[in-house]
């Protein structure tokens, strides 16, 4: 259950990451305001590597389409919306879990925003949050730069409709702030280890020494 969703079978972003599960390459999708043009930049190798703003972290439903994404999505931690009833040519639902998430970093060209509705993505995203939940820096306000290593093959279905996917593999590298670009943080940073139900006063902290903070006018990673 990704997300804490059962599992399941607006308007297009022109700044956007496409991740391809099938066959496991991470794209940046550029825009061509003059054409309208988009073009898919596959930016798999070198292991690509940017900040990711589980601050503004979205979980809901969504449906690709020909024309773009539609999506019914709340601030994670926020009761889910309904789950459109709509089927597809082939009875199933049409709108399937998702997550969006904006992402920082110089191998995107600055902000983009990543969504999915592949299991093998949610899984691993999801695997990363908790990871980010369980670290001091999350609780400080920071959010992870990441790294995507590598892919994992992962075999679904059975007999004929058995096919392969591939899902992406996270590392933490280190932490920064959150831009300003990234606008209101709609998700709280989550509780320090250890914290109790009481309010409770924290001495600030010193950033740790695998910490930079982000300068909207230049990326440096």
């Amino acid at each position: 259950m990704a997300f804490g969703m059962p599992e399941t079978a607006t308007a297009d972003f022109a700044d956007r990451i496409q991740y391809d599960a099938n066959a496991g390459r991470m794209f940046r999708i550029d825009f061509d305001m003059a054409t309208g043009e988009k073009t898919p930049v596959d930016i798999t190798t070198p292991p690509p590597q940017f900040a990711v703003d589980f601050g503004s972290l979205e979980i809901g439903y969504g449906h690709y389409s020909a024309t773009g994404p539609e999506f019914h999505l709340v601030p994670e931690g926020q009761p889910l919306p309904a789950q459109p009833t709509e089927l597809d040519e082939k009875g199933r639902p049409k709108f399937r879990q998702v997550f969006r998430l904006k992402l920082y970093g110089k191998v995107l060209g600055g902000m983009r925003e990543w969504s999915s509705a592949a299991k093998c993505v949610l899984h691993q995203v999801e695997e990363l949050y908790t990871q980010f939940k369980a670290a001091p820096e999350a609780a400080q306000g920071r959010i992870p730069i990441v790294t995507m290593t590598k892919t994992l093959p992962v075999t679904m279905g059975k007999g004929q409709r058995q096919r392969t996917v591939y899902a992406p593999c996270f590392v933490i590298n280190k932490w920064t702030d959150r831009v300003a670009a990234m606008g209101p943080r709609t998700v709280p940073p989550p509780k320090p280890p250890g914290a109790t139900a009481n309010p409770v006063s924290y001495p600030a902290k010193q950033p740790p020494s695998n910490t930079s903070p982000i300068d909207d006018d230049e990326i440096p990673f």
